[in-house]
């Protein structure tokens, strides 16, 4: 009889313990929805308020000098765009999602000067592959497909005042209010559900929000590299200088090209490419040596989801602004 009570003991405490491991997983996915929506909802707020400040401007008159001003276009961008649309959406979220922060809202763990700068061309280099991987995505759908493939075009700044406008909107502003609106609020408030899927899901929250396929599959890889090393570093200052140096590329062709000619603007990107590249890898070699890519060590936790489960939570809240994506989409890809 003291047997059969024993086992009965065991069999109800092994019951007790699978309900509360099931009871636990279900409230992880509970939570990592509820995440879901809410920054699927910033998404979308984003480009609300977009629409918003473009339809004020119009009634305050002031869509002719936007069209006619590409100045005015890049000012525009900084403040309707990034300070009054990207700054407010993401950062409600953050404080919506503020229970699930495991660290810092701004992470700025200190860094050594030499780690910090090979860590900076380290995410140069990776920023390259992607930038030749994209260029294989609008050949390959151009020339096999048949459909070209476009994007956002504000026009070349020519005067002083306009060229510093312009570096301002395309290398310093996406580099200091997206950094913060995804290195920091979305990815800290995914971390706590596994750093792994937190880079993937924010990298993709990162492409939804540029509105095109070429930008979204740029995005989405120079995402992962940003946030793979805002991880790893615990430190998002390198990653909004990786992003500014990136843009300020642009800004440098078009420099180029209003200075000198097309041609000179190529060589000097390609010559920077191969730079980049090449200061990529050694970086790689030399954080290698010194040991810097860390790898978690931790129990196995048996209340975590696996990865795709935890995708799959994710999933609901990104089906609006998907959508979204897809029609925005269709201005930006043209039959042949």
């Amino acid at each position: 009889m003291n047997q059969f009570n024993q086992q009965n003991q065991e069999y109800m405490q092994a019951m007790m313990f699978q309900r509360q491991v099931s009871y636990m997983k279900k409230k992880q996915r509970a939570e990592i929805l509820k995440a879901g929506f809410i920054l699927g909802g910033a998404i979308i707020a984003y480009i609300v308020l977009q629409s918003v400040w473009a339809l004020s401007m119009h009634a305050f008159g002031l869509t002719e000098v936007y069209e006619n001003s590409v100045m005015f276009k890049y000012a525009f961008n900084i403040i309707a765009v990034d300070l009054l649309a990207m700054l407010p959406a993401f950062g409600i979220a953050a404080l919506m999602l503020k229970k699930n922060f495991v660290g810092e809202l701004l992470p700025s763990k200190k860094v050594g000067k030499a780690k910090f700068t090979a860590w900076v061309l380290l995410g140069m280099g990776g920023a390259m592959l992607a930038n030749l991987l994209v260029s294989w995505l609008i050949t390959f759908t151009k020339e096999v497909l048949g459909y070209e493939l476009t994007q956002n075009d504000y026009g070349t700044a020519s005067d002083p005042l306009s060229l510093f406008v312009m570096f301002f909107a395309i290398a310093v502003a996406p580099a200091i209010f997206e950094e913060f609106a995804f290195r920091c609020c979305a990815l800290g408030a995914l971390k706590k559900f596994g750093k792994g899927f937190a880079v993937f899901s924010v990298s993709i929250i990162f492409g939804l929000i540029h509105g095109n396929v070429i930008q979204f599959v740029f995005a989405f890889f120079v995402g992962l590299i940003l946030a793979y090393i805002t991880v790893q570093t615990d430190n998002v200052l390198i990653a909004m200088v990786i992003h500014g140096i990136n843009n300020g590329r642009s800004v440098i062709n078009d420099m180029v090209v209003a200075m000198a000619n097309e041609d000179v603007a190529n060589k000097v990107s390609s010559v920077l490419f191969i730079v980049f590249l090449v200061l990529g890898v050694i970086s790689l070699i030399y954080l290698l040596i010194k040991k810097s890519f860390k790898r978690e060590k931790k129990q196995i936790n048996i209340y975590d989801n696996n990865f795709f489960v935890k995708i799959a939570c994710m999933a609901p809240g990104m089906i609006v602004p998907f959508a979204i994506l897809i029609k925005m989409t269709q201005s930006y890809v043209t039959k042949i």
